[in-house]
């Protein structure tokens, strides 16, 4: 390439650089195009004798596409979980626990298991006995005489319940003093 041409060639390069800077300025603005006496293709917005008006037309512009906010699939409310079923396997229902020094031992059945931030609240007689656990066994010892209507409750971190077993009663018999009971 002849080193005139290669001028010419860096001369335009640098002035489509240019343009392409400033062309959003340029939208409102004259510009002409002529030629230089060294031969070289010159663009002003000058008017210069012999130069030639270029009309420049507006920088075609497409509005932006929305962006979903998901990933193209329906959004689903997420139902808040919950036991499907919580069961009392021991003691069952109406059972008598006789001169054993109050030890009972309660056992639930849970579908699905007890995650591991879950916990399981024990009941007897409607108020909570104990604090919240994570294993689905209870063991008693001494407990006194008397009626035991029990209930187990699921609950999350934040105390809410996710389920419930249903009420059993079960009963605690001891020898009285004096042979009756």
């Amino acid at each position: 390439m002849k080193s005139w041409e290669l001028r010419v060639m860096t001369r335009i390069t640098a002035l489509i650089a240019v343009l392409a800077l400033i062309g959003p300025s340029l939208q409102a603005a004259t510009v002409y195009k002529y030629m230089d006496e060294d031969g070289n293709l010159v663009f002003t917005d000058e008017p210069v004798e012999g130069a030639e008006k270029l009309n420049v037309q507006p920088v075609p512009t497409v509005p932006a596409v929305p962006v979903p906010a998901s990933s193209g699939e329906p959004q689903q409310q997420e139902k808040p979980f919950s036991y499907n079923q919580i069961t009392i396997v021991t003691p069952s229902a109406g059972e008598n626990f006789v001169n054993n020094g109050g030890k009972v031992t309660i056992q639930v059945a849970m579908s699905p298991e007890l995650r591991p931030s879950d916990k399981l609240q024990l009941y007897f007689n409607g108020e909570p006995k104990g604090k919240p656990q994570s294993s689905t066994v209870f063991d008693f010892n001494n407990l006194y005489r008397g009626e035991y209507v029990t209930r187990v409750v699921a609950v999350n971190e934040a105390g809410e319940q996710l389920g419930q077993s249903d009420t059993i009663t079960f009963y605690v018999r001891r020898s009285a003093i004096g042979g009756t009971n």
